[in-house]
């Protein structure tokens, strides 16, 4: 029923074309049960060779015309009021698929590839389409048929016309077996379809991988897999479709020997005229074509419901949508926000969804925000701090302690538990998405940058990139991310392509567009999460001065092992196990603190400038691996 649901609330969006559609449909077999009572009768009158009734047989033929002129236009008419809303139903639902695919959050993507929605909106949908066209019009088709077609059947000879039915229901027995089958065969099509498009997806994103390690024999293999298991339950479907499907188109030929038979005996007999058996011929040519695309409907209206499941996987995410949506109303009644008492963690906890962890509720029943005593399954445990405007905030840790974590908890990438984290007071729950991170920007330590010009991909996000470009803004953010001298070697300078993923760029090159791209438009809090692991010491020195002094956010927040960073930086927050377990300014945890200590002279020692590395061996191999980052 949920299916059904979905599918009507679209539907139901072009029911004046559906209803017309549905009138012209009404008309249309009106006007076919009706003309072969004018050609039966017409035969009738040749037969009794009276030239008295001449004037009344080119009557006959001039009504016979004028219905089948005005069948043609109704029938027309009736095609495109059902297909247009058909394609214009698909429409729909890819635009709001894609708006909630742009919408959802990172714990929707961890359970859905990307390979198999990509399959959904592009390959099931057209089941939805079919459904929603020629499926509705089939359904309203079948109905007028098989209730005028046997009500004249039964006015020229109900005998025969019980006769008719034994090869119909036959058939249809037989066929409605083969439907069955035929639906779960639709189902493991589709995800094998959606298998295939992930591993499509997977293997092209991972080319150069792939090309490096010489692995092209066995990516074809397990490709090859995926494409055979297409292939292989297709080959089922047209089986079905070629030897059992085609009873149905039978039932025609069936009725005709059958009514020739039966009715050449009442003819004999004086029981029908010449003119009835014609007009029963004709009758049974319309009993049979609503049987032979009932087969035909059948599997569709299944396709289009495995669709719909399919797809409501995508669009029942949209109800966190919508909660999303009444977030927006609330916080255009809300006081503006201006980020004048900063952000503050309390006591905040995260764990990932696949990893369990008891949860502890006070008497009352309420949620209190307390856990087991070892915590178990947690990424992050007893969180709390504070960044108020204007400070400059670094995080230290290993790898897997919990740093990207954070971040994403603090932007709200993840969801995270009521009453944790508050900006100006206000719980960051109770706030829209987007009045978030208009005032935390984040620029994640794995850059993406679209297939467009580097222009467009700094002003991304911002209104200018929508509105009105501001070449002078451009040009300065370009320059305080250390990209204007190499943008001006550019062929096309800022309009030049960067390719996908901005392949033909380096690491650094789109580390530091990215970094252009946060400061394009000012923040409250500015998040940088690993931004400068790929660049040298001077250009770092460089940035850094701009982050520092010309930084048009009020607060910073940086995730980094830079030595240049943690000495300049107003607190260091640093991470183990998903802990804090010291915090501070450089001076203060060097005097205090054990392990910042003896990571701060193995940051000093590190030759290769490498402090992921450092840290994990001063600390030791066993790096933790218990809800690390992602």
């Amino acid at each position: 029923m949920n299916e059904l649901n979905l599918f009507f609330s679209y539907i139901s969006r072009h029911k004046y074309s559906y209803l017309l559609g549905i009138g012209c449909l009404f008309v249309t077999n009106w006007l076919a049960v009706n003309i072969p009572l004018y050609i039966g009768a017409s035969i009738d009158l040749l037969g009794a060779n009276s030239t008295s009734d001449y004037q009344q047989l080119i009557d006959y033929i001039y009504w016979v015309i004028g219905f089948a002129v005005l069948m043609m236009l109704t029938r027309t008419a009736s095609r495109m009021l059902f297909f247009n809303p058909g394609r214009l139903v698909e429409k729909d639902m890819k635009d709001d698929a894609f708006r909630t695919l742009t919408q959802s959050q990172q714990s929707f993507y961890r359970s859905h590839p990307v390979g198999g929605l990509i399959s959904i909106v592009n390959n099931d949908i057209n089941g939805i389409r079919a459904m929603a066209g020629v499926g509705m019009m089939n359904i309203f088709n079948i109905f007028f048929t098989l209730s005028m077609t046997p009500l004249k059947m039964w006015q020229i000879s109900p005998s025969l016309m019980l006769f008719c039915l034994l090869p119909v229901l036959m058939s249809f027995t037989i066929v409605n077996y083969a439907i069955r089958a035929l639906r779960t065969l639709l189902n493991k099509r589709m995800q094998y379809l959606q298998a295939l498009s992930t591993t499509t997806v997977n293997f092209l994103n991972g080319v150069d991988v792939i090309q490096a390690n010489q692995v092209q024999d066995w990516v074809l293999r397990k490709f090859g897999k995926h494409n055979q298991d297409v292939l292989t339950i297709s080959l089922a479907q047209l089986r079905i479709r070629t030897f059992i499907m085609p009873l149905l188109e039978y039932t025609e030929a069936a009725l005709k020997i059958l009514i020739l038979g039966v009715g050449g005996w009442y003819l004999l007999q004086s029981d029908l005229t010449l003119g009835q058996l014609t007009a029963f011929l004709a009758y049974a040519s319309l009993l049979a074509m609503p049987f032979m695309s009932l087969g035909r409907l059948i599997s569709t209206l299944q396709m289009g419901m495995v669709s719909l499941k399919s797809m409501g996987r995508i669009l029942r995410n949209r109800e966190a949508i919508q909660d999303e949506t009444s977030k927006i109303q609330a916080d255009k009644k809300r006081p503006l926000m201006n980020f004048s008492k900063g952000i503050e963690v309390r006591n905040l906890h995260f764990r990932y969804p696949d990893t369990t962890a008891k949860h502890y509720v006070d008497q009352e029943g309420t949620n209190n925000n307390s856990f087991d005593e070892d915590h178990a399954g947690f990424a992050l445990k007893n969180i709390s701090f504070q960044i108020k405007p204007g400070e400059k905030v670094a995080i230290l840790g290993r790898v897997g302690s919990g740093k990207s974590t954070l971040v994403n908890c603090l932007n709200r990438f993840y969801d995270i538990n009521e009453n944790s984290i508050f900006i100006d007071g206000v719980d960051i729950t109770t706030l829209s998405r987007r009045t978030l991170r208009a005032m935390v920007r984040t620029v994640t330590q794995e850059p993406f940058l679209f297939s467009d010009t580097l222009k467009h991909n700094v002003q991304f996000g911002s209104a200018a990139y929508e509105q009105v470009d501001d070449e002078k803004q451009l040009s300065q953010v370009l320059a305080q991310s250390a990209m204007a001298k190499e943008v001006s070697l550019f062929p096309d300078g800022v309009n030049t392509l960067v390719g996908e993923k901005g392949i033909l760029l380096s690491g650094g090159q789109k580390q530091r567009i990215s970094l252009a791209r946060g400061i394009y438009t000012p923040t409250k809090l500015m998040i940088l999460d690993n931004v400068l692991s790929a660049v040298d010491n001077e250009t770092e020195r460089f940035l850094l001065k701009q982050i520092f002094e010309a930084l048009p956010s009020q607060s910073c927040l940086i995730v980094s092992h830079r030595q240049a960073v943690l000495e300049q930086v107003d607190t260091i927050l640093l991470i183990e196990n998903g802990e804090i377990i010291a915090q501070g300014n450089h001076k203060t945890l060097l005097a205090e603190s054990s392990l910042y200590r003896e990571t701060w002279q193995f940051l000093q020692t590190d030759t290769d400038d490498n402090p992921e590395s450092s840290i994990k061996t001063e600390i030791g191999d066993n790096v933790h691996q218990g809800g690390g980052d992602v």
